[in-house]
C-alpha cells in the first residue's frame, strides 16, 4: 500500500466489507470532554475499520493522522470491554487475511525450477535454505540458530516471544506496585503519571490487577519507565539499582532462617523458577530486612 493519502481507503469503502461491518458495531469508549482531535465515537470505528487491513494499531492511527498512544489509553479503559473485543477482532482478522495472501502467493517460489525426478521442488536460493520446500509450499528463513525454519512458525515464535516479555513485565509490575502501596504520595504520582487505574487492594498482596489480561506491556510506556528508574527491571535496562540481587539475596536470608539451602540462581531461568517463600507475608519480610520493601 502506497503512504499516499489519495491512495488510502476510505472509511465507506472498508465499512461496507462484509467481515469488518460487524466489528464497528462496538460501544465505544466514552469520553469524560470533547477536545479538538479527541478519539470520538467515529475516529474509534475508523480505528478499527483500517486495523483490519494493516493489523498494526501505530499504522492505523497514522493513516488518521493520529498518534497511537491516545488510542492505546482507550484499549486500557475500564469501560473498553466492547472497544478491546473489536480491536482484537479486526487484528485477527489482519492476520488472517495476510495468511491467506502469503499461502497464494508463496505457492511457487519465483525463481525456482520445476520438480526433478525426485519430485522436489528446488529452490532458487538452494544454498542458504537447502532441501524442498515444507509442506503447503510454504516459504522458509534462517532463524536464530542459522538454521533454515518455515516462516510461519518463526514468526509465531517471535510474537510467543513479545508476550512472553510482556507477561514477565507485568509480574514484574506487581512487585513495584506492591512497594509503593503503603506511601499514599507514591500511589497518588503513580496513578498521575501513568493514567491507569490501580487496584491497592491488590496491589499490596502482589496480585494480577485487573487490566492484566488485556494490558500490552511496552518499555515506552510510563509505568514501565517508573519500573526501570525504580530498579524492578532488575538492572537489565541499563540504569536502575539491581533489585533482582537484592531480593534473591532476602529469599536467601529467609530460606536461610529456615534451614534451608539456598537457591541455585544461576540454574533458574527466571524469578519464579525454584523455590521460593510460599506466601506473600514471608516473602515481604525477607524483602524488608534487606530493605527492598522499605518505603524510601
Amino acid at each position: 500500500m502506497s503512504d499516499s493519502p489519495d491512495d488510502l481507503p476510505t472509511f465507506v469503502k472498508l465499512a461496507a466489507d462484509p467481515e469488518v461491518a460487524p466489528l464497528l458495531e462496538f460501544e465505544p469508549v466514552p469520553r469524560k470532554r470533547e477536545v479538538a482531535g479527541a478519539w470520538t465515537p467515529a475516529r474509534q470505528r475508523e480505528f478499527v475499520a483500517r486495523l483490519t487491513v494493516t493489523g498494526s494499531p501505530g499504522r492505523a492511527s497514522e493513516e488518521m493522522g493520529k498518534d497511537e498512544t491516545g488510542v492505546r489509553k482507550l484499549y486500557r479503559s475500564p469501560h473498553a470491554a466492547s472497544f478491546r473485543a473489536a480491536w482484537d477482532g479486526a487484528v485477527d482478522l489482519a492476520k488472517r487475511r495476510a495468511a491467506e495472501r502469503r499461502g497464494t502467493e508463496a505457492a511457487v517460489v519465483p525463481g525456482s525450477r520445476p520438480p526433478s525426478l525426485d519430485n522436489r521442488r528446488k529452490h532458487p536460493e538452494a544454498d542458504v535454505l537447502p532441501g524442498p520446500l515444507p509442506e503447503g509450499g510454504g516459504r522458509q528463513a534462517l532463524n536464530e540458530y542459522g538454521e533454515p525454519e518455515d516462516e510461519g512458525s518463526l514468526s509465531e515464535r517471535g510474537h510467543q516471544a513479545m508476550d512472553d516479555i510482556a507477561a514477565r513485565l507485568l509480574r514484574i509490575r506487581r512487585l513495584y506496585l506492591q512497594e509503593i502501596s503503603a506511601s499514599p504520595g507514591k500511589r497518588a504520582a503513580f496513578e498521575i503519571l501513568t493514567e491507569l487505574p490501580i487496584d491497592w487492594e491488590r496491589a499490596e498482596q502482589c496480585e494480577p490487577q485487573p487490566d492484566e489480561p488485556h494490558r500490552t506491556a511496552s518499555q515506552r510506556e510510563p509505568d514501565m519507565v517508573l519500573l526501570a528508574e525504580s530498579g524492578w527491571s532488575f538492572g537489565e535496562c541499563g540504569y536502575g539499582p539491581d533489585r533482582k540481587a537484592e531480593l534473591r539475596a532476602a529469599i536467601d536470608a529467609h530460606r536461610a532462617e529456615d534451614g534451608l539451602e539456598p537457591v541455585d540462581w544461576d540454574g533458574a531461568d527466571d524469578l519464579h523458577a525454584g523455590p521460593a517463600p510460599a506466601s506473600g507475608q514471608a516473602r515481604n519480610k525477607a524483602a524488608r530486612r534487606e530493605g527492598v520493601g522499605d518505603d524510601q
